[in-house]
């Protein structure tokens, strides 16, 4: 199969860009306001989580996937060290939300650049949850370096505990080896033609998206796996505020 072409690395690209979903509600978290809204120390988790890609060499840009529910100002207020960002409105969910988010770069790339309609499906795009304030800059420094045409790469976190497969009476069947499973994280960084590709032929199929690697697995493809800081939280409940919070205290992001 031919994939849409792009540069073998990011860094032979010569820059990346952002993605990030933040259209939805996270009901678990409960409450009036999106998690990706909520405050830590006197800053949204969002504008905390675009603040740690600020000054990532190669950066272009940010395309932010928004949905209703935004405070009045949140979104005026987010900046990323001076790179533009683009808003594009999110879809029913995260999966549609990321299509719509790659499909900016199929059919507005010659709005931005002046070049042919398609030609944004050469560029990479690290796609990040914006309920993922606390991944390190260092774990993105060497998913930039990791990444390959056309695979691409994610974070990942090696299990902990020992895990059990069970039957549908709820009994162990057996002891799994967790030396070859990983916690799947973001960022997941691929070039945008072969991701939009496998999402939408995902979506058609009505295939369950999990993530962007699973799309891109479904294509037959292999991503590399980048072992990264297990701390990189993803805020779901309300009690993960705190956990982040003392996170962002002992990286040194916050100081309240």
């Amino acid at each position: 199969m031919t994939w849409p072409p792009a540069a073998a690395t990011p860094a032979a690209a010569g820059r990346w860009w952002l993605l990030v979903p933040a259209a939805g509600f996270g009901a678990r978290m409960g409450g009036d306001t999106p998690k990706q809204y909520r405050q830590l120390g006197g800053r949204s988790v969002l504008e905390i989580t675009l603040s740690r890609f600020a000054g990532l060499p190669g950066l272009a840009g940010v395309v932010l996937v928004t949905g209703e529910g935004a405070p009045s100002g949140a979104l005026a207020a987010l900046d990323v060290a001076g790179v533009p960002i683009h808003r594009v409105a999110g879809g029913k969910t995260r999966a549609e939300s990321v299509r719509n988010g790659l499909a900016w770069f199929r059919d507005r790339w010659d709005v931005l650049s002046g070049g042919l309609p398609g030609e944004g499906l050469a560029e990479w795009v690290m796609v990040h949850d914006a309920a993922r304030p606390c991944v390190a800059p260092g774990d993105l420094h060497r998913l930039l370096a990791a990444a390959r045409y056309p695979d691409g790469a994610l974070l990942t976190a090696a299990v902990r505990d020992t895990i059990k497969r069970v039957n549908a009476e709820g009994r162990v069947t057996a002891t799994v080896d967790r030396e070859t499973l990983r916690h799947a994280l973001t960022p997941q960084l691929f070039p945008v033609g072969v991701l939009l590709a496998a999402i939408e032929r995902g979506l058609a199929a009505g295939a369950p998206i999990t993530d962007e690697a699973s799309a891109i697995e479904r294509l037959g493809l292999s991503p590399r796996a980048v072992d990264s800081a297990t701390d990189n939280l993803k805020i779901t409940h309300a009690e993960d505020l705190g956990i982040a919070h003392a996170i962002l205290r002992r990286q040194g992001v916050l100081h309240d």
